[in-house]
């Protein structure tokens, strides 16, 4: 697997091209990090690894670092969604918030790519090599909050958007516009956390052989 910086050099060369669509928009989960109090993404202990530092909020993308949900991009692309909404399952060091279920963030995606070699030639496990394409996205606004301010998915929120089934790994729920606009107006009030989200990431991520040998030149 290439280094995360080797692949984050090569994020301005890729084919991006603009993106029309509706204002609905698509839930989708992460897995977040156990140490940190703020619902950062998993982390892991050491590099190379499988996790994928999906969303890349560093550079306002999704599915270009990670190919583990390419069928889930790929119907964004094809149902013309705007908005990439994120959520996760609290595990981190609140005990107050833990193990419940909570909207973080959003993206407003306006590019998108096949990025299908970019995987190939770089990463150790994909899952687009009987895909015609894979679509990353990127974004040109994106908002995090704390978890203080985070929008929680009750069993109330979750019913009244149909959603009937067990949240997992692999779980998207499609918002109409009207549903997009309750969470956006929600997270659009609170102070925007992403940089703390940037600090966080880079204070626990370990250190590739690579990085090392680069940061020693």
């Amino acid at each position: 697997m290439a280094s995360i910086s080797v692949m984050r050099n090569s994020i301005e060369s890729a084919s991006w091209q603009d993106y029309r669509a509706s204002n609905k928009s698509m839930v989708v989960f992460y897995a977040g990090d156990p140490i940190s109090e703020i619902p950062i993404r998993e982390i892991p202990e050491e590099l190379p690894s499988e996790i994928s530092p999906e969303p890349n909020y560093e550079t306002a993308t999704y599915g270009y670092f990670g190919c583990n949900k390419s069928k889930i991009r790929n119907t964004f692309f094809k149902s013309k969604i705007r908005y990439l909404i994120f959520m996760t399952k609290y595990i981190g060091a609140r005990a107050e918030f833990k193990d419940k279920y909570y909207i973080t963030g959003y993206y407003h995606v306006n590019k998108v790519a096949d990025v299908k070699r970019v995987h190939i030639r770089n990463l150790s496990e994909y899952s687009c090599l009987d895909e015609d394409v894979c679509y990353a996205m990127r974004a040109d606004q994106l908002r995090f909050v704390s978890i203080d301010d985070a929008f929680e998915l009750s069993e109330k929120v979750l019913k009244t958007w149909d959603c009937k089934s067990r949240i997992t790994r692999q779980t998207r729920i499609l918002l109409n516009e009207e549903q997009t606009v309750q969470v956006l107006k929600y997270l659009d009030s609170k102070e925007n956390a992403l940089e703390s989200y940037i600090a966080e990431t880079e204070r626990l991520q370990p250190n590739s052989e690579t990085d090392e040998d680069e940061s020693d030149e």
